[in-house]
């Protein structure tokens, strides 16, 4: 951000006649003290919009942070906390500092002005804090919790580095920059400003990262990986790292920044045991989607979402040198590199899943209950896969046909060991040796009201057995009724037509139940339960 381009609007309470000539006429303590009026009464504060068109050339953050979590902070939120200078106070601060370096009285300007906005940063990032309730992380807190506290903790963080830090910097240069007389206090003072805060910062992942702290899941650890790798370079691009204390925040920066990637490495190469190790036998209600399966596709969204940094990770081994330099931004072939282990590991958490979705069916007591469980669970993966054409190409043709032919299998299965019995009873095939009732014409009333108490109980079997299952996909769900009403409609209208063609009985109608609107209403109504 350069405000020597783009100026913040001058604010006419800031105004001073002020100018070398006239400072060089007044004695150093007078100087100090019209200094320290400006610092402490800057009577500015930066907004939102003004931030966004003095900050066109801000390397990390615009005013406005909103990532995928509900919580969202604007630049608003804490204005009035951040109290900022004018351009004529800018102006005036500097010319001050220049006559006290002609004067090699620098140093005191530098401490004064360093004292104070080291204040006013630190009093910024504790306001954010609490805003956010970003606490300290608990060993026993719940993984949901983390989670938040986690998605919290990023906000802040890129405010304070890609904004506060950058406006702080901003200020600083252009009031000491280029002093002759003071070599050293752009770099020397700045970091004094933000070293505390910048600690601070790095606080909360290093407690996150302490053993036993952290759950092993990739919806904590992705984001945060994708987060760090993006802030920390940015962090320590603040920092001149020959200078004592910038050295050794970006020492505890880079070894966070290890044990992140290294608890990332590990978290892919044990998801996959994770898996096929969720040996849970207690069948899902209903045969719905099952927490594993709803793991995993969020396990492989987040991937998605965060594939540009995973890919670097596991294009880069770990313990290289590389490791220790800021992250660049990968080239054509790195991602390639990078690329092939992540589609072989999303490949192998598929199958995995699937492996165990069959495991877990045969727990279920009814088989069609099982075809149904399996369907709903292998078509959830395979929707969500289907949602983005890149996710397509990360994840394969193959794989994607695989999954696809598993849910048309298991739905064939399901309407054979569901519906195939009705639906052979419809058709008059077989039933004299099974069901003893068959077609031949001469029968009486008797036999007719036979067939249809036959045909009304399987199909109210069939509807109470089924009552507490479900479809959560809304367009699967119709997909498997418009199937089965596809094959039962016309199975017993002929059903229908053939009794009143066969049987000598009068008024045939008369013994029917089911109307075939009746039907059609009792279909449309199943697999809508929700628990």
């Amino acid at each position: 951000m350069d405000l020597t381009k783009d100026p913040l609007p001058i604010c006419s309470e800031n105004k001073v006649n002020f100018d070398h000539v006239q400072a060089s006429q007044i004695p150093s303590s007078q100087l100090k003290l019209q200094f320290l009026d400006v610092l402490f009464n800057p009577k500015y504060t930066i907004g939102a919009d003004q931030f966004l068109k003095s900050s066109n050339n801000s390397v990390y953050l615009s005013a406005s942070i909103t990532d995928s979590s509900t919580i969202t902070l604007h630049y608003e939120d804490y204005e009035g906390h951040h109290a900022v200078f004018s351009e004529e106070g800018i102006k005036t601060l500097r010319c001050i500092a220049a006559t006290l370096s002609s004067r090699s009285e620098l140093a005191d300007c530098v401490q004064m002005y360093t004292e104070h906005r080291k204040d006013v940063v630190n009093l910024v990032y504790v306001r954010l804090r609490e805003k956010l309730k970003v606490e300290t992380v608990c060993v026993f807190m719940f993984s949901d919790e983390l989670s938040e506290k986690t998605q919290r903790w990023i906000q802040v963080a890129k405010i304070c580095v890609g904004t506060i830090f950058g406006i702080e910097k901003c200020f600083y240069e252009q009031i000491f920059g280029d002093l002759g007389s003071f070599e050293d206090s752009a770099t020397n003072g700045f970091v004094y400003i933000i070293k505390g805060t910048a600690a601070e910062l790095l606080v909360f992942p290093d407690s996150l990262l302490a053993r036993g702290r952290l759950p092993q899941r990739s919806d904590i650890l992705l984001p945060l990986y994708h987060e760090l790798a993006n802030l920390i370079p940015h962090l320590m691009a603040y920092f001149d790292q020959d200078v004592c204390p910038a050295k050794a925040i970006c020492n505890f920066a880079t070894k966070i920044m290890l044990r992140l990637k290294q608890q990332m490495t590990n978290i892919l190469s044990t998801t996959e045991k994770q898996v096929l190790c969720e040996l849970s036998t207690r069948p899902f209600p209903g045969g719905g989607i099952h927490p594993l399966t709803k793991y995993i596709i969020h396990h492989i969204e987040q991937i998605y979402v965060h594939m540009e940094s995973l890919t670097e990770l596991v294009a880069r081994p770990q313990g290289s040198n590389d490791d220790r330099d800021p992250p660049e931004v990968p080239g054509s072939q790195e991602k390639d590199k990078g690329l092939i282990p992540l589609k072989s590991h999303l490949a192998r958490v598929i199958q995995a899943l699937l492996y165990n979705l069959k495991f877990k069916s045969n727990f279920y007591g009814q088989e069609s209950l099982r075809c149904l469980f399996v369907m709903n669970n292998v078509s959830s993966v395979s929707e969500m896969i289907k949602s983005s054409k890149e996710l397509e190409e990360l994840i394969g043709t193959h794989l994607q046909m695989k999954l696809r032919e598993k849910v048309e299998l298991a739905k064939t299965d399901y309407f054979h060991r569901s519906w195939g019995e009705i639906c052979t009873f419809l058709k008059g095939e077989g039933l004299k040796s099974h069901l003893n009732c068959d077609f031949f014409p001469g029968r009486s009333t008797r036999a007719v009201k036979k067939k249809f108490k036959t045909f009304n109980r399987m199909f109210e079997d069939i509807l109470q057995t089924q009552e507490r299952w479900m479809v959560p996909d809304q367009q699967l769900r119709m997909k498997l009724l418009e199937c089965i009403l596809a094959k039962l409609i016309p199975a017993y209208n002929h059903f229908l037509e053939r009794l009143s063609r066969v049987h000598k009985v009068k008024r045939v109608s008369e013994y029917i139940k089911y109307s075939v609107k009746d039907l059609e209403t009792k279909v449309l109504e199943m697999f809508q339960n929700k628990y």
